[in-house]
């Protein structure tokens, strides 16, 4: 069998693309079986007490960092202003959430960390602004449901009340008087 009966008629047309993809692929597999090794002695090391910017990127939006999607989703991402970091996939709201991560890490609180955005790019950062009026609408919204699971409950008692005074006003507990004899012979009389 030849080579090109095995290949049919598929040639290779860009030998040189293929040749970088697979480079490219050969490096990044290394550089992860690499840091995988470095890696392997540090479960018996004392924590870092601080954490620098360069050292962070690989573990920040992989790992958990208690306290970082609270503060994620309280900003916006400044370079256009509709979604909070958390979901926006800009480089700005990406380097955001490295630094509220980061920060984090090293010991700051999140209400420094979100004083410190708001002073760097204004109240509007925030994506419910301190002045808003979502709080009152919220509570008012839960009276209101509140009140009409209350008074639906009043009603079917109601109705359950009524239900049963009926049921028993159908049993009758009088005897019969001669009233009700002749109301039922006129009546037999009409029918037949």
């Amino acid at each position: 069998m030849t080579r090109t009966s095995l290949l049919g008629s598929f040639r290779l047309r860009a030998p040189l693309p293929a040749l970088l993809l697979s480079l490219s692929l050969c490096s990044v597999v290394g550089v992860m079986v690499g840091s995988g090794a470095a890696h392997a002695g540090e479960g018996t090391s004392a924590p870092v007490a601080s954490v620098s910017p360069e050292n962070d990127f690989a573990d920040d939006i992989q790992g958990n960092v208690p306290g970082a999607s609270a503060i994620e989703g309280r900003l916006m991402a400044p370079c256009c202003w509709t979604q909070t970091i958390d979901i926006h996939d800009s480089e700005i709201a990406l380097s955001m959430r490295h630094e509220v991560r980061r920060r984090l890490r090293n010991g700051e609180s999140a209400d420094a960390i979100q004083a410190s955005f708001v002073e760097r790019y204004g109240a509007k950062i925030l994506a419910v602004q301190p002045d808003s009026q979502l709080k009152n609408v919220f509570i008012g919204l839960s009276v209101v449901m509140g009140g009409a699971g209350i008074a639906a409950a009043l009603m079917l008692g109601r109705w359950r009340k009524q239900t049963e005074h009926a049921r028993g006003e159908s049993k009758r507990s009088e005897p019969r008087d001669e009233w009700d004899d002749k109301l039922d012979a006129e009546l037999h009389e009409l029918d037949g």
